[in-house]
């Protein structure tokens, strides 16, 4: 995605608007105030978060233009709502406010009012249709059709092993270290996870979140989900922040969304994830779309990583 950075006369509006998502004309939470923090961090600016007074959304319009800035100052509304782990139907309205003054649609938006209505069914699915690589899945389905998805529900459910399947990434052991592939193996086999194929393993196009870790060098616990969530959104052109949204969800709200990883609460870092997003920005390709893993499963894992235009991690970001 491409990440606008407000000027400073559009900083001082956009920190009101997001102190008034979150709290309204109440005090702020220390996550919240976190938040404002970081964003100060990277606009420059130097308010105290307890000073801002809250603004309209018509004054926020009026001072607010450009749509891209727009389009990211509601997701981070949303985002900052969220952060007190209490979502309530006055925070959902707020934001609805926001994002109609400022004419932006947001599916997020529409979740962020089934969560304070509890109706975290209908929550799963909405969110599950957009984060689980759905365009990987369809290519999946045309190709595979029947047979593909019966023998993904199976192996899935550790009922059978997708042999073939299994083998090409068994294979990958026998790599040179170092290379994407030989990383990618050891890395799964290091934590546990099932290999493609596998019985328990997830779906093929799963690869992409795994080799993503690999890119950007964040581990696999629930800080570590964070950032690798937050770097996809980065480099993701189509719908990004809806990876911020679900692992807010899963490791800040304690909402279950995966089966392969438990929830929990708390776990959200304003100024990493900000800085895990500006990583994954900076990246010249969506690996989300059209492309393919195959072709640098035998190549230095640095290589790929400079070619894509992965910035170097900061030590203290790493999980």
């Amino acid at each position: 995605m491409e990440l606008v950075l407000p000027t400073p006369d559009q900083a001082l509006p956009i920190l009101r608007a997001l102190r008034t998502a979150a709290a309204g004309d109440g005090p702020l939470a220390q996550q919240e105030r976190a938040m404002l923090d970081a964003a100060q961090e990277i606009f420059g600016t130097p308010h105290d978060p307890d000073t801002l007074e809250p603004i309209s959304p018509e004054a926020l319009a009026a001072a607010i233009q450009d749509r891209r800035l727009r389009w990211q100052l509601v997701n981070g509304m949303v985002i900052i709502s969220m952060l007190d782990e209490v979502v309530t139907a006055d925070k959902h309205a707020r934001c609805a406010a926001f994002a109609a003054a400022l004419g932006v649609e947001l599916d997020e938006l529409k979740n962020l009012r089934q969560i304070a209505d509890g109706q975290l069914g209908w929550l799963r699915l909405d969110v599950a249709r957009r984060v689980w690589l759905k365009d990987h899945l369809i290519e999946k389905w045309r190709n595979g059709g029947v047979r593909w998805l019966a023998t993904a529900i199976a192996t899935l459910k550790g009922a059978l092993e997708d042999t073939p399947l299994a083998t090409r990434y068994r294979a990958l052991g026998e790599l040179p270290e170092g290379t994407v592939g030989r990383v990618y193996h050891d890395h799964m086999r290091e934590c546990g996870f099932p290999l493609p194929g596998e019985r328990g393993s997830t779906v093929e196009p799963q690869v992409i979140h795994d080799i993503t870790h690999l890119l950007a060098g964040y581990g696999t616990d629930a800080e570590g989900e964070i950032l690798t969530a937050a770097f996809s959104a980065g480099y993701r052109r189509r719908d990004p922040f809806t990876f911020i949204f679900f692992v807010v969800c899963q490791f800040h709200l304690g909402l279950t969304f995966s089966a392969f990883a438990p929830p929990f609460t708390g776990k959200f870092d304003a100024r990493s994830t900000f800085l895990a997003l500006r990583r994954g920005a900076a990246m010249n390709t969506d690996i989300s779309e059209g492309w393919d893993p195959w072709s640098v499963m035998h190549r230095p894992l640095d290589e790929v990583r400079r070619e894509l235009g992965v910035p170097p991690l900061e030590p203290a970001a790493a999980r």
